[in-house]
């Protein structure tokens, strides 16, 4: 009987550590996810700023036209 009670508390340890391994694993992946995204957000937002101030160039030269086409391509890449 007492050999038994060690065997399931044994189990128990082991279930109990791999339940809180998974929920840390799960919990940094979470944060992961949720800090990539605020970056694809801010690099969204520097994007159409910098797109914003090429278009308020009063003259834009062909290499303004250039990046600014870049640039929407690389917004398309990121909302897409």
């Amino acid at each position: 009987m007492e050999k038994h009670l060690t065997t399931a508390g044994a189990v128990l340890a082991v279930l109990t550590a791999i339940v809180g391994t998974t929920i840390a694993i799960e919990t940094r992946y979470a944060k992961s996810a949720d800090v990539k995204a605020q970056l694809g957000e801010y690099y969204a937002k520097q994007l159409k700023l910098r797109i914003l101030e090429i278009n308020l160039k009063t003259e834009p030269t062909s290499a303004d036209l250039a990046l600014r086409q870049y640039l929407m391509q690389e917004l398309n890449k990121e909302t897409h």
